[in-house]
Protein backbone atom coordinates (compact mmCIF):
# COMPACT_ATOMS: atom_id res chain seq x y z
CA UNK A 1 0.00 0.00 0.00
CA UNK A 2 1.29 3.33 -0.91
CA UNK A 3 2.04 5.69 1.91
CA UNK A 4 0.81 9.27 2.02
CA UNK A 5 2.61 10.11 4.77
CA UNK A 6 4.86 13.59 3.86
CA UNK A 7 8.02 14.56 5.61
CA UNK A 8 7.89 18.17 5.56
CA UNK A 9 10.56 19.66 7.61
CA UNK A 10 13.17 17.76 8.17
CA UNK A 11 16.49 19.47 7.05
CA UNK A 12 18.07 22.69 9.05
CA UNK A 13 18.84 24.72 5.76
CA UNK A 14 18.31 28.38 7.34
CA UNK A 15 22.10 29.52 7.53
CA UNK A 16 23.31 27.17 5.07
CA UNK A 17 26.94 28.24 4.15
CA UNK A 18 29.64 27.40 1.62
CA UNK A 19 33.46 27.78 2.27
CA UNK A 20 35.35 28.60 -0.09
CA UNK A 21 37.76 25.97 -1.96
CA UNK A 22 36.18 23.69 0.11
CA UNK A 23 34.58 20.94 -2.52
CA UNK A 24 32.84 18.08 -1.44
CA UNK A 25 35.73 15.77 -1.91
CA UNK A 26 38.76 16.44 -4.62
CA UNK A 27 37.19 14.82 -7.11
CA UNK A 28 34.52 17.25 -7.67
CA UNK A 29 35.82 20.21 -8.14
CA UNK A 30 32.80 22.25 -9.91
CA UNK A 31 31.58 23.58 -7.16
CA UNK A 32 32.01 24.68 -3.61
CA UNK A 33 30.26 22.58 -1.13
CA UNK A 34 27.33 23.71 0.49
CA UNK A 35 26.08 22.46 3.29
CA UNK A 36 23.30 23.09 6.48
CA UNK A 37 23.23 24.39 9.92
CA UNK A 38 24.09 21.12 11.14
CA UNK A 39 27.54 20.25 8.32
CA UNK A 40 25.49 18.16 6.26
CA UNK A 41 25.35 18.11 2.47
CA UNK A 42 22.83 20.30 0.10
CA UNK A 43 22.61 20.72 -3.39
CA UNK A 44 24.88 23.39 -4.37
CA UNK A 45 22.40 25.39 -6.41
CA UNK A 46 19.59 27.55 -4.28
CA UNK A 47 18.63 24.82 -1.68
CA UNK A 48 16.39 27.38 0.37
CA UNK A 49 14.18 26.93 -2.73
CA UNK A 50 14.42 23.69 -3.71
CA UNK A 51 16.22 24.38 -6.84
CA UNK A 52 19.34 22.34 -6.62
CA UNK A 53 17.69 19.28 -8.52
CA UNK A 54 15.51 21.17 -10.52
CA UNK A 55 18.89 23.20 -11.82
CA UNK A 56 20.89 20.46 -12.82
CA UNK A 57 18.36 18.64 -15.15
CA UNK A 58 17.63 21.96 -17.14
CA UNK A 59 21.43 21.85 -17.55
CA UNK A 60 21.56 18.23 -18.65
CA UNK A 61 18.47 18.96 -21.05
CA UNK A 62 19.99 22.33 -22.17
CA UNK A 63 23.42 20.16 -22.94
CA UNK A 64 21.13 17.48 -24.80
CA UNK A 65 19.33 19.97 -26.72
CA UNK A 66 21.80 22.65 -27.84
CA UNK A 67 25.04 21.50 -27.18
CA UNK A 68 25.83 18.52 -28.29
CA UNK A 69 28.43 18.55 -31.58
CA UNK A 70 28.09 17.18 -34.61
CA UNK A 71 30.83 14.88 -35.85
CA UNK A 72 32.30 16.53 -38.75
CA UNK A 73 32.87 13.29 -40.47
CA UNK A 74 29.56 11.33 -40.53
CA UNK A 75 27.45 14.40 -40.18
CA UNK A 76 25.41 12.77 -36.66
CA UNK A 77 25.07 14.07 -33.55
CA UNK A 78 27.73 12.56 -31.54
CA UNK A 79 25.13 10.74 -28.70
CA UNK A 80 24.33 8.93 -32.01
CA UNK A 81 27.77 7.37 -32.69
CA UNK A 82 29.54 7.77 -29.25
CA UNK A 83 28.88 6.75 -25.73
CA UNK A 84 31.57 9.93 -24.57
CA UNK A 85 32.47 13.08 -25.57
CA UNK A 86 35.72 15.08 -24.74
CA UNK A 87 35.28 18.00 -23.14
CA UNK A 88 37.59 19.91 -24.23
CA UNK A 89 36.51 19.07 -28.28
CA UNK A 90 33.15 17.94 -27.74
CA UNK A 91 33.70 15.23 -29.80
CA UNK A 92 33.44 11.22 -29.22
CA UNK A 93 36.30 10.05 -27.45
CA UNK A 94 35.90 6.36 -26.74
CA UNK A 95 36.30 3.13 -28.62
CA UNK A 96 32.93 1.94 -28.34
CA UNK A 97 29.34 3.16 -28.41
CA UNK A 98 26.56 2.07 -26.03
CA UNK A 99 23.48 2.95 -27.76
CA UNK A 100 20.73 0.55 -26.52
CA UNK A 101 20.99 1.21 -22.70
CA UNK A 102 21.51 4.78 -23.58
CA UNK A 103 18.74 5.29 -25.66
CA UNK A 104 16.55 3.02 -23.20
CA UNK A 105 17.78 5.17 -20.27
CA UNK A 106 16.54 8.46 -22.22
CA UNK A 107 13.11 7.00 -22.81
CA UNK A 108 12.49 6.71 -19.06
CA UNK A 109 14.10 10.15 -18.95
CA UNK A 110 12.23 12.08 -20.89
CA UNK A 111 8.52 10.38 -19.82
CA UNK A 112 9.52 12.31 -16.65
CA UNK A 113 10.72 15.11 -17.99
CA UNK A 114 8.10 16.21 -20.22
CA UNK A 115 5.37 15.86 -17.73
CA UNK A 116 7.53 18.10 -14.97
CA UNK A 117 8.39 20.62 -17.97
CA UNK A 118 6.39 20.21 -20.96
CA UNK A 119 9.54 20.68 -22.69
CA UNK A 120 8.60 19.35 -26.41
CA UNK A 121 12.86 19.79 -27.84
CA UNK A 122 13.43 16.97 -25.21
CA UNK A 123 10.77 14.62 -26.82
CA UNK A 124 12.63 14.86 -30.40
CA UNK A 125 15.92 14.57 -29.43
CA UNK A 126 15.05 11.23 -27.87
CA UNK A 127 12.80 10.41 -31.19
CA UNK A 128 16.13 10.96 -33.33
CA UNK A 129 18.14 8.51 -31.03
CA UNK A 130 14.91 5.46 -31.46
CA UNK A 131 14.57 6.26 -34.93
CA UNK A 132 18.43 6.21 -35.24
CA UNK A 133 18.67 2.94 -33.35
CA UNK A 134 15.82 1.17 -35.58
CA UNK A 135 17.61 2.74 -38.80
CA UNK A 136 20.96 1.87 -38.02
CA UNK A 137 20.88 -0.72 -35.27
CA UNK A 138 18.76 -3.59 -35.93
CA UNK A 139 19.79 -7.12 -36.82
CA UNK A 140 18.51 -8.55 -40.15
CA UNK A 141 15.34 -10.62 -39.83
CA UNK A 142 16.08 -13.48 -40.75
CA UNK A 143 18.58 -14.18 -38.00
CA UNK A 144 18.11 -16.62 -34.59
CA UNK A 145 17.69 -13.66 -33.14
CA UNK A 146 15.42 -11.14 -35.40
CA UNK A 147 15.24 -7.38 -35.45
CA UNK A 148 15.96 -6.51 -31.98
CA UNK A 149 18.44 -3.25 -31.41
CA UNK A 150 22.23 -3.81 -31.64
CA UNK A 151 23.71 -2.67 -27.97
CA UNK A 152 27.14 -1.71 -29.07
CA UNK A 153 28.91 -0.04 -32.19
CA UNK A 154 32.34 1.00 -32.92
CA UNK A 155 33.38 4.58 -31.75
CA UNK A 156 31.86 7.04 -34.35
CA UNK A 157 30.86 4.15 -36.26
CA UNK A 158 27.50 5.31 -37.86
CA UNK A 159 26.61 1.63 -38.53
CA UNK A 160 25.98 -0.31 -35.09
CA UNK A 161 27.15 -4.18 -34.23
CA UNK A 162 30.71 -4.27 -34.08
CA UNK A 163 32.60 -3.50 -31.01
CA UNK A 164 31.42 -6.15 -28.64
CA UNK A 165 33.68 -6.83 -25.61
CA UNK A 166 34.50 -10.71 -26.13
CA UNK A 167 34.33 -10.50 -29.73
CA UNK A 168 36.84 -8.65 -32.82
CA UNK A 169 36.26 -5.44 -32.84
CA UNK A 170 35.56 -5.73 -36.55
CA UNK A 171 33.22 -8.71 -35.60
CA UNK A 172 29.74 -7.93 -37.04
CA UNK A 173 26.54 -9.56 -35.23
CA UNK A 174 27.31 -9.81 -31.36
CA UNK A 175 24.37 -8.59 -29.37
CA UNK A 176 23.46 -8.29 -25.06
CA UNK A 177 20.45 -9.99 -24.09
CA UNK A 178 19.37 -8.02 -21.90
CA UNK A 179 19.19 -4.80 -23.81
CA UNK A 180 16.60 -5.86 -25.57
CA UNK A 181 14.68 -5.87 -22.21
CA UNK A 182 16.01 -2.04 -22.02
CA UNK A 183 15.57 -0.75 -25.01
CA UNK A 184 12.63 -2.50 -25.99
CA UNK A 185 10.82 -1.26 -22.82
CA UNK A 186 12.03 2.37 -24.13
CA UNK A 187 10.07 1.75 -27.30
CA UNK A 188 7.40 0.81 -25.68
CA UNK A 189 7.00 3.79 -23.20
CA UNK A 190 7.93 5.96 -26.37
CA UNK A 191 4.86 4.35 -28.72
CA UNK A 192 2.43 5.37 -24.94
CA UNK A 193 4.14 9.08 -25.37
CA UNK A 194 3.76 9.51 -29.23
CA UNK A 195 1.13 7.00 -30.40
CA UNK A 196 3.19 6.05 -33.01
CA UNK A 197 3.07 2.37 -34.06
CA UNK A 198 6.35 1.69 -35.57
CA UNK A 199 7.64 1.69 -31.40
CA UNK A 200 5.46 -0.51 -30.11
CA UNK A 201 6.26 -2.71 -32.72
CA UNK A 202 9.81 -2.54 -32.14
CA UNK A 203 8.93 -3.19 -28.90
CA UNK A 204 7.35 -6.53 -29.47
CA UNK A 205 9.75 -7.79 -31.71
CA UNK A 206 12.16 -7.30 -28.47
CA UNK A 207 9.78 -9.24 -26.22
CA UNK A 208 9.23 -11.85 -29.16
CA UNK A 209 13.00 -12.59 -29.38
CA UNK A 210 13.16 -12.83 -25.75
CA UNK A 211 10.23 -15.13 -24.65
CA UNK A 212 11.45 -17.49 -28.20
CA UNK A 213 14.92 -17.97 -26.30
CA UNK A 214 14.40 -17.51 -22.39
CA UNK A 215 15.60 -20.73 -20.33
CA UNK A 216 15.24 -22.04 -16.82
CA UNK A 217 18.50 -20.86 -15.63
CA UNK A 218 20.59 -21.81 -12.09
CA UNK A 219 23.31 -20.42 -10.69
CA UNK A 220 25.83 -20.33 -13.48
CA UNK A 221 23.27 -19.38 -16.18
CA UNK A 222 21.29 -16.53 -15.76
CA UNK A 223 17.72 -17.24 -18.44
CA UNK A 224 19.55 -15.80 -21.21
CA UNK A 225 23.20 -16.15 -22.02
CA UNK A 226 24.53 -12.70 -21.60
CA UNK A 227 26.41 -11.76 -25.00
CA UNK A 228 25.35 -14.36 -28.06
CA UNK A 229 25.85 -14.13 -31.96
CA UNK A 230 22.31 -12.73 -32.63
CA UNK A 231 22.91 -14.79 -36.23
CA UNK A 232 23.50 -17.93 -35.03
CA UNK A 233 22.28 -17.73 -31.92
CA UNK A 234 25.66 -19.47 -30.21
CA UNK A 235 27.05 -17.70 -26.93
CA UNK A 236 29.77 -15.54 -27.07
CA UNK A 237 33.13 -16.37 -25.24
CA UNK A 238 30.95 -18.57 -22.76
CA UNK A 239 29.13 -15.82 -21.66
CA UNK A 240 26.24 -18.18 -20.58
CA UNK A 241 25.37 -15.73 -16.76
CA UNK A 242 25.17 -12.08 -16.64
CA UNK A 243 22.89 -9.18 -17.52
CA UNK A 244 19.98 -6.96 -16.01
CA UNK A 245 17.47 -9.83 -16.26
CA UNK A 246 15.48 -7.21 -14.90
CA UNK A 247 15.33 -5.44 -18.10
CA UNK A 248 12.96 -8.07 -20.38
CA UNK A 249 11.06 -8.43 -16.88
CA UNK A 250 9.95 -4.84 -17.25
CA UNK A 251 8.97 -5.07 -20.61
CA UNK A 252 7.11 -8.44 -20.58
CA UNK A 253 5.52 -6.43 -17.75
CA UNK A 254 4.64 -3.79 -19.83
CA UNK A 255 3.28 -5.63 -22.92
CA UNK A 256 0.82 -7.60 -20.76
CA UNK A 257 -0.51 -4.37 -18.77
CA UNK A 258 -0.81 -2.99 -22.38
CA UNK A 259 -2.32 -6.11 -23.23
CA UNK A 260 -0.38 -6.02 -26.66
CA UNK A 261 1.72 -9.32 -28.06
CA UNK A 262 1.96 -12.94 -27.53
CA UNK A 263 0.24 -12.60 -23.51
CA UNK A 264 0.51 -15.79 -22.64
CA UNK A 265 4.16 -16.47 -23.53
CA UNK A 266 4.84 -13.20 -22.19
CA UNK A 267 3.17 -14.04 -19.05
CA UNK A 268 5.48 -17.40 -18.61
CA UNK A 269 8.73 -15.90 -19.92
CA UNK A 270 8.22 -13.02 -16.89
CA UNK A 271 7.32 -15.25 -14.65
CA UNK A 272 10.24 -17.96 -15.11
CA UNK A 273 12.70 -14.88 -15.11
CA UNK A 274 11.04 -13.27 -12.25
CA UNK A 275 11.65 -16.45 -10.32
CA UNK A 276 14.67 -16.89 -11.09
CA UNK A 277 15.90 -12.87 -9.83
CA UNK A 278 14.12 -14.32 -6.16
CA UNK A 279 15.69 -17.53 -6.08
CA UNK A 280 19.73 -16.90 -7.50
CA UNK A 281 20.58 -12.88 -6.91
CA UNK A 282 18.24 -11.81 -4.54
CA UNK A 283 20.11 -14.69 -2.15
CA UNK A 284 23.28 -14.59 -2.87
CA UNK A 285 24.10 -10.76 -4.48
CA UNK A 286 25.69 -12.14 -7.45
CA UNK A 287 24.83 -9.77 -9.52
CA UNK A 288 27.35 -9.81 -12.44
CA UNK A 289 27.07 -8.17 -16.23
CA UNK A 290 25.55 -5.15 -17.27
CA UNK A 291 28.07 -3.21 -18.83
CA UNK A 292 29.09 -3.48 -22.72
CA UNK A 293 32.61 -2.30 -22.26
CA UNK A 294 33.47 -4.57 -19.49
CA UNK A 295 35.09 -8.08 -19.97
CA UNK A 296 34.16 -11.40 -19.03
CA UNK A 297 35.24 -11.50 -15.35
CA UNK A 298 31.79 -13.60 -12.91
CA UNK A 299 33.28 -12.46 -9.83
CA UNK A 300 32.61 -8.77 -11.01
CA UNK A 301 29.51 -7.84 -9.37
CA UNK A 302 27.58 -4.04 -9.87
CA UNK A 303 24.90 -2.30 -8.48
CA UNK A 304 22.85 -1.85 -11.13
CA UNK A 305 21.49 -5.14 -11.53
CA UNK A 306 20.10 -4.68 -7.86
CA UNK A 307 19.10 -1.57 -8.09
CA UNK A 308 16.57 -1.66 -11.20
CA UNK A 309 15.35 -4.79 -9.37
CA UNK A 310 14.37 -2.79 -6.54
CA UNK A 311 13.13 0.27 -9.21
CA UNK A 312 10.88 -2.72 -10.40
CA UNK A 313 9.43 -3.99 -7.00
CA UNK A 314 9.03 -0.56 -5.84
CA UNK A 315 6.94 0.73 -9.19
CA UNK A 316 4.11 -1.91 -8.93
CA UNK A 317 0.87 -0.96 -7.56
CA UNK A 318 1.23 -3.29 -5.05
CA UNK A 319 4.93 -4.17 -3.80
CA UNK A 320 3.99 -7.54 -2.30
CA UNK A 321 1.92 -8.64 -5.38
CA UNK A 322 5.68 -9.69 -7.23
CA UNK A 323 7.52 -10.06 -3.55
CA UNK A 324 6.06 -11.30 -0.69
CA UNK A 325 9.35 -10.27 1.03
CA UNK A 326 9.30 -6.65 -0.51
CA UNK A 327 10.28 -4.93 2.40
CA UNK A 328 13.22 -7.21 3.60
CA UNK A 329 14.17 -7.86 0.23
CA UNK A 330 14.35 -3.89 -1.03
CA UNK A 331 16.34 -3.17 1.94
CA UNK A 332 18.87 -5.75 1.99
CA UNK A 333 19.49 -4.30 -2.03
CA UNK A 334 20.02 -0.70 -0.15
CA UNK A 335 22.41 -2.03 2.56
CA UNK A 336 24.42 -3.91 0.44
CA UNK A 337 25.33 -1.62 -2.21
CA UNK A 338 25.90 0.80 0.44
CA UNK A 339 27.92 -1.84 2.22
CA UNK A 340 30.23 -2.55 -1.22
CA UNK A 341 30.39 0.09 -3.15
CA UNK A 342 29.91 3.51 -0.70
CA UNK A 343 31.93 6.05 -0.85
CA UNK A 344 32.72 8.32 1.98
CA UNK A 345 30.00 9.79 3.44
CA UNK A 346 30.65 13.36 2.43
CA UNK A 347 29.15 15.70 4.37
CA UNK A 348 26.50 13.09 5.46
CA UNK A 349 26.00 11.82 1.87
CA UNK A 350 26.94 8.56 0.27
CA UNK A 351 28.13 8.27 -3.00
CA UNK A 352 27.54 4.80 -4.72
CA UNK A 353 30.09 3.77 -7.25
CA UNK A 354 29.74 1.76 -10.45
CA UNK A 355 31.54 -2.37 -9.84
CA UNK A 356 33.85 -4.34 -8.75
CA UNK A 357 35.29 -7.41 -7.20
CA UNK A 358 35.36 -9.03 -3.83
CA UNK A 359 36.51 -8.83 -1.08
CA UNK A 360 37.29 -5.03 -1.32
CA UNK A 361 34.83 -3.94 -4.48
CA UNK A 362 37.31 -1.32 -5.28
CA UNK A 363 37.34 -1.65 -8.55
CA UNK A 364 35.12 0.75 -11.07
CA UNK A 365 35.07 3.99 -11.10
CA UNK A 366 36.35 6.51 -8.72
CA UNK A 367 36.63 6.95 -5.37
CA UNK A 368 34.25 10.01 -5.68
CA UNK A 369 31.65 7.56 -7.13
CA UNK A 370 29.55 8.13 -10.09
CA UNK A 371 26.35 10.71 -11.00
CA UNK A 372 24.53 7.57 -12.40
CA UNK A 373 24.35 5.21 -9.62
CA UNK A 374 24.18 7.68 -6.80
CA UNK A 375 21.60 9.89 -8.01
CA UNK A 376 20.15 5.88 -8.74
CA UNK A 377 20.54 4.96 -5.10
CA UNK A 378 18.93 7.82 -3.78
CA UNK A 379 15.84 7.32 -5.88
CA UNK A 380 15.83 3.98 -4.94
CA UNK A 381 15.97 5.42 -0.42
CA UNK A 382 13.18 7.82 -1.91
CA UNK A 383 10.88 5.23 -3.16
CA UNK A 384 11.26 2.71 -0.32
CA UNK A 385 10.50 5.85 1.67
CA UNK A 386 7.46 6.63 0.23
CA UNK A 387 6.16 2.64 0.70
CA UNK A 388 7.49 2.62 4.10
CA UNK A 389 8.37 5.55 6.01
CA UNK A 390 11.98 4.88 6.60
CA UNK A 391 13.29 7.48 8.41
CA UNK A 392 16.98 6.58 7.46
CA UNK A 393 15.87 5.76 3.71
CA UNK A 394 14.21 9.98 3.62
CA UNK A 395 17.62 11.03 4.63
CA UNK A 396 19.96 8.55 2.34
CA UNK A 397 17.50 9.80 -0.43
CA UNK A 398 17.83 13.61 0.24
CA UNK A 399 21.79 13.88 1.15
CA UNK A 400 23.23 11.74 -1.59
CA UNK A 401 20.86 12.83 -4.14
CA UNK A 402 22.21 16.49 -3.30
CA UNK A 403 25.74 14.87 -3.68
CA UNK A 404 24.73 13.88 -7.29
CA UNK A 405 24.50 17.32 -8.49
CA UNK A 406 28.05 18.07 -8.10
CA UNK A 407 28.72 16.31 -10.76
CA UNK A 408 27.00 19.20 -12.94
CA UNK A 409 29.17 21.91 -14.51
CA UNK A 410 27.47 25.45 -15.30
CA UNK A 411 28.21 24.68 -18.77
CA UNK A 412 25.90 21.73 -18.89
CA UNK A 413 28.59 19.12 -18.88
CA UNK A 414 27.87 16.19 -16.43
CA UNK A 415 30.48 14.10 -15.53
CA UNK A 416 30.26 10.15 -15.23
CA UNK A 417 32.57 9.97 -12.23
CA UNK A 418 35.42 12.02 -10.38
CA UNK A 419 38.99 13.30 -12.03
CA UNK A 420 40.13 10.12 -10.82
CA UNK A 421 38.55 8.28 -13.36
CA UNK A 422 40.70 8.95 -16.68
CA UNK A 423 43.40 11.31 -15.77
CA UNK A 424 45.67 9.84 -18.85
CA UNK A 425 43.99 11.15 -21.33
CA UNK A 426 43.16 14.65 -19.62
CA UNK A 427 39.65 13.12 -18.66
CA UNK A 428 38.11 12.58 -22.31
CA UNK A 429 36.06 9.69 -20.95
CA UNK A 430 34.87 11.68 -17.70
CA UNK A 431 31.78 12.39 -20.00
CA UNK A 432 29.34 9.79 -20.92
CA UNK A 433 26.10 9.83 -22.47
CA UNK A 434 24.10 7.41 -20.26
CA UNK A 435 25.99 8.17 -16.69
CA UNK A 436 26.32 11.94 -17.00
CA UNK A 437 22.73 12.35 -18.90
CA UNK A 438 20.61 9.18 -19.87
CA UNK A 439 20.35 7.30 -16.26
CA UNK A 440 21.29 10.56 -14.25
CA UNK A 441 17.81 12.85 -15.84
CA UNK A 442 15.87 9.68 -14.89
CA UNK A 443 16.92 8.68 -11.65
CA UNK A 444 17.10 12.51 -10.25
CA UNK A 445 12.32 12.46 -11.53
CA UNK A 446 12.04 9.37 -9.82
CA UNK A 447 13.27 10.59 -6.57
CA UNK A 448 11.54 14.04 -7.03
CA UNK A 449 8.07 12.27 -7.99
CA UNK A 450 8.48 9.88 -4.51
CA UNK A 451 9.67 12.76 -2.39
CA UNK A 452 7.43 15.90 -3.90
CA UNK A 453 8.90 17.93 -1.22
CA UNK A 454 12.40 18.36 -2.72
CA UNK A 455 10.67 19.70 -5.74
CA UNK A 456 11.12 23.53 -6.29
CA UNK A 457 9.29 25.66 -4.12
CA UNK A 458 6.18 27.94 -5.44
CA UNK A 459 6.63 26.83 -9.21
CA UNK A 460 3.72 23.93 -10.85
CA UNK A 461 5.41 20.73 -12.10
CA UNK A 462 3.48 17.29 -12.37
CA UNK A 463 6.26 14.87 -10.86
CA UNK A 464 4.94 11.51 -11.95
CA UNK A 465 2.20 9.74 -13.16
CA UNK A 466 1.47 5.76 -13.41
CA UNK A 467 0.71 6.21 -16.81
CA UNK A 468 2.91 8.06 -19.49
CA UNK A 469 2.19 11.87 -20.06
CA UNK A 470 1.28 12.59 -23.84
CA UNK A 471 0.54 16.28 -23.32
CA UNK A 472 0.80 18.87 -20.78
CA UNK A 473 0.16 22.57 -21.01
CA UNK A 474 0.83 25.08 -17.69
CA UNK A 475 -1.46 28.27 -17.21
CA UNK A 476 -1.40 30.61 -14.94
CA UNK A 477 -2.77 29.06 -11.64
CA UNK A 478 -3.95 25.74 -14.11
CA UNK A 479 -2.78 23.17 -15.58
CA UNK A 480 -4.22 20.67 -18.30
CA UNK A 481 -2.25 17.15 -18.84
CA UNK A 482 -3.49 13.66 -20.92
CA UNK A 483 -2.14 10.35 -19.86
CA UNK A 484 -1.82 7.19 -22.32
CA UNK A 485 -4.27 5.51 -20.37
CA UNK A 486 -7.72 6.56 -18.78
CA UNK A 487 -6.57 4.44 -15.78
CA UNK A 488 -3.46 6.30 -13.88
CA UNK A 489 -2.39 8.34 -10.53
CA UNK A 490 -0.39 11.67 -10.20
CA UNK A 491 1.75 13.61 -7.92
CA UNK A 492 1.77 16.87 -8.93
CA UNK A 493 3.52 19.96 -6.56
CA UNK A 494 1.80 23.19 -7.12
CA UNK A 495 2.03 26.88 -5.73
CA UNK A 496 -1.61 26.99 -5.37
CA UNK A 497 -4.86 25.21 -3.89
CA UNK A 498 -6.98 23.79 -7.06
CA UNK A 499 -10.26 25.12 -6.84
CA UNK A 500 -11.29 22.23 -8.97
CA UNK A 501 -10.42 19.12 -10.85
CA UNK A 502 -12.09 17.95 -14.25
CA UNK A 503 -11.58 14.32 -15.17
CA UNK A 504 -12.95 14.21 -18.98
CA UNK A 505 -14.64 17.48 -18.61
CA UNK A 506 -16.24 16.01 -15.23
CA UNK A 507 -15.81 17.00 -11.91
CA UNK A 508 -13.96 14.79 -9.59
CA UNK A 509 -14.27 15.21 -5.87
CA UNK A 510 -11.83 15.77 -2.74
CA UNK A 511 -11.34 12.51 -0.94
CA UNK A 512 -9.42 11.55 2.73
CA UNK A 513 -7.80 8.51 0.51
CA UNK A 514 -7.72 7.61 -3.03
CA UNK A 515 -9.30 4.07 -2.67
CA UNK A 516 -11.81 5.71 -5.86
CA UNK A 517 -11.20 8.28 -8.64
CA UNK A 518 -10.97 11.46 -6.98
CA UNK A 519 -8.02 13.45 -5.32
CA UNK A 520 -5.93 14.31 -2.37
CA UNK A 521 -4.25 17.79 -1.18
CA UNK A 522 -1.41 17.64 1.25
CA UNK A 523 -0.04 21.34 2.50
CA UNK A 524 3.37 22.19 2.64
CA UNK A 525 5.19 24.26 4.74
CA UNK A 526 5.22 28.26 2.91
CA UNK A 527 1.59 27.69 1.28
CA UNK A 528 3.04 25.00 -1.33
CA UNK A 529 0.22 22.12 -2.19
CA UNK A 530 1.19 18.25 -3.39
CA UNK A 531 -1.96 16.77 -4.87
CA UNK A 532 -2.45 13.48 -5.57
CA UNK A 533 -5.25 12.84 -8.76
CA UNK A 534 -6.93 9.43 -9.59
CA UNK A 535 -8.88 8.71 -12.34
CA UNK A 536 -10.69 6.10 -14.11
CA UNK A 537 -12.88 7.25 -16.96
CA UNK A 538 -10.38 9.59 -19.08
CA UNK A 539 -6.73 10.58 -19.49
CA UNK A 540 -7.75 13.94 -19.89
CA UNK A 541 -7.02 15.90 -16.69
CA UNK A 542 -8.03 20.15 -16.41
CA UNK A 543 -6.61 21.09 -13.12
CA UNK A 544 -8.21 25.21 -11.98
CA UNK A 545 -6.99 26.95 -8.98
Amino acid sequence: MKMTVLWVAVFAIAGCTAHAQDYVNSQLPWHAALVDSQGQLLAWYKPDENLGFDKVLHLAWDYMEHQVKTDPRTGQKIYLINSTFDPRTGLGSYWQSNPASTFGQFVDSVVGWYAYSSDKEAVEVVRMMLDYQLAHGTTPSNWEWANVPFATGCGNDPQYGKCLQGAPRDFYGGIETDKLGELGMGYVLFYEMTGDKKYLTAGIQCADALAKHIRPGDEMHTPWPFRVNAQTGEVINGEEYGGMIVAPVRLFSELLRLKQGDGARYEASRQLAWDWIRKYPMHNDRWVGYFEDVPKRTDNVNQANPTMVAYYILTQPEPASVDPQWIGDVGHIIDWVRKHFGRGPYFGAWAIDEQGPPPEFYGCCSRAGLASDTSRWAAINALYFEETNDGRAHMDAFRSLSYATYFAADDGKIACCGLDYDDSTANANTYWFDDGFGDYIRNIMWALGAMPELAPKHEDHLLRSSSVVQMVQYGNRSLHYRTFGPIATEVLRLAYKPAAIEVGGKSISLRPDLKTQGYTITVLPGGDYVIRVQHTESGDVQITG
